[in-house]
């Protein structure tokens, strides 16, 4: 039988139903046929899928422990050591000064930690260009920032400091502990702004993007500074006080050491139209160093990382 052969019965189908539904439930019965076709097809419809899961990672499948290496080595100073004065700012920079609550002394998070020796304290230090199939498994701990006595301060396992390292993709814990207006701004690698209207209430955020996150504040306490370096890769880690690093369980191969300081150094500010006091600044750029490195199986590399500004005053 061809197609035309049951495109008539179905018409002739379709018109019998018709009309006896008119004799039955009189000239209501169309609205009531197509309620019923619209709940059939509803009632038909597939299910909303379900959120997916995470795909497995493969992250450290290739990973071989037997041939792992060890990069040690230490960052130092070249150059005189910059003599960096603290910012001068009433506690609340959007509010006029008052006798009670005049200028104080803000230290520059970012000025460089020089030992006596040289040794540059602080610095951060991670290997770019490791495939993390071929990297050992992430073993750095969560990062928590914490806003505290006018200070950004990033929590990383025992650490406490103005930088952390973020797995791409992993979230990270915000939280005010201060009783005061805080709002926390993301600049680089991530773009937002968090509030924090109460204290003790965490606001969690997934960093998705490989790079920088500077963070700053959004509420007028401009010398507050801290960053977040968002990695595929657990190779990295801070200098001590003596400007010395370790980052073992390298796989042999051919990658760059960077070697990263933030800058403390002005670029540019902005002034509250009220009060005329400086509430938002802008720095240079950072200071960073990158060596290519070549690191064969089993081996012990040693290195000396010399950082210098020549700007610094």
């Amino acid at each position: 039988m061809t197609p035309h052969f049951y495109r008539s019965v179905s018409r002739r189908g379709l018109h019998v139903l018709f009309l006896i539904g008119t004799l039955v439930y009189g000239r209501t019965w169309p609205l009531l046929l197509v309620g019923f076709l619209l709940a059939g097809c509803e009632s038909n419809q597939a299910p909303e899928p379900r959120p997916s899961q995470p795909a497995q990672t493969t992250d450290a499948i290739e990973f071989d422990k037997a041939t792992a290496s060890e990069l040690a080595g230490q960052v130092v100073w070249g150059g005189a050591v910059p003599q960096v004065a603290p910012y001068r700012s009433p506690p609340n920079p959007l509010s006029e000064p008052s006798p009670q609550r005049g200028l104080r002394d803000w230290p520059n998070p970012c000025a460089p930690a020089v030992d006596p020796s040289g040794g540059v304290g602080r610095a951060v230090v991670f290997l770019r260009g490791v495939d993390p199939r071929r990297a050992k498994p992430w073993d750095l701990p969560p990062v928590r920032v914490d806003l505290a006595q006018y200070e950004i301060r990033v929590h990383q396992g025992d650490a406490v400091g103005r930088c952390g390292f973020v797995r791409r993709g992993d979230s990270v814990d915000f939280v005010s502990n201060q009783a005061v207006f805080h709002s926390l701004q993301g600049r680089g690698a991530a773009y937002f702004a968090l509030p924090f209207p109460a204290i003790n209430v965490v606001s969690r955020r997934p960093l998705e993007h490989a790079g920088i996150v500077e963070l700053s504040s959004g509420a007028g306490y401009y010398w507050m500074r801290a960053y977040l370096h968002v990695l595929d890769n657990p190779y990295a880690t801070l200098t001590d006080g003596q400007g010395h690093f370790t980052l073992s369980q390298v796989p042999p191969g051919r990658y760059q050491l960077v070697v990263w300081h933030p800058n403390w150094q002005e670029a540019a500010h902005a002034r509250d139209a009220d009060t005329c006091q400086v509430c938002r600044l802008a720095l240079q750029p950072p200071l960073e160093v990158v060596r290519p490195i070549n690191i064969g199986p089993s081996e012990r590399l040693s290195v000396t990382i010399t950082l210098r500004a020549a700007s610094a005053r």
